[in-house]
């Protein structure tokens, strides 16, 4: 038992605890699929983004045709001196001009690259950065609607 123990132990050298250390480290980075499927998870189940930035059909359901293609906001606001968005705009693709960048900075900070913030109902999301960086790539891989 000792034997096999030794063995063990004089194959672990300083290097290839080093090489096991970084691999194991570069394992848990998330790829670009991971993160582009992290941001799907993200947009359709947490922030729920197409219940405001997709069109509805005929019967009032989202219009998967038109996923994030932009959309009349559904509800008004419950009060009357409150500024609301009457529009959602197309986030799939990215259009208008924002990066990725810019995404995450607007879901980290919940400013825009100018400095303003969204109207209501848009949440002023304070997003970690890897979550922020994966909506990010999940809108950038989607066609522009």
């Amino acid at each position: 038992m000792h034997r096999r123990l030794w063995i063990a132990v004089a194959i672990v050298t300083p290097a290839t605890l080093i090489v096991a250390l970084a691999a194991a480290a570069a394992d848990k980075k998330p790829s670009g699929d991971r993160s582009v499927e992290r941001g799907r998870y993200l947009v359709e189940h947490v922030a729920m983004c197409g219940q405001c930035h997709t069109p509805r059909d005929e019967q009032g359901n989202p219009d998967m045709r038109r996923w994030l293609g932009g959309a009349p906001i559904p509800l008004k606001s419950p009060f009357a001196s409150q500024v609301w968005a009457s529009q959602a705009p197309t986030i799939a693709g990215l259009p208008g001009g924002w990066s990725e960048h810019d995404v995450d900075h607007f879901l980290q900070t919940g400013r825009s690259p100018i400095g303003d913030t969204a109207r209501a109902p848009m949440p002023q999301f304070r997003m970690t950065a890897d979550d922020a960086a994966a909506v990010a790539a999940y809108l950038k891989s989607l066609p522009i609607r």
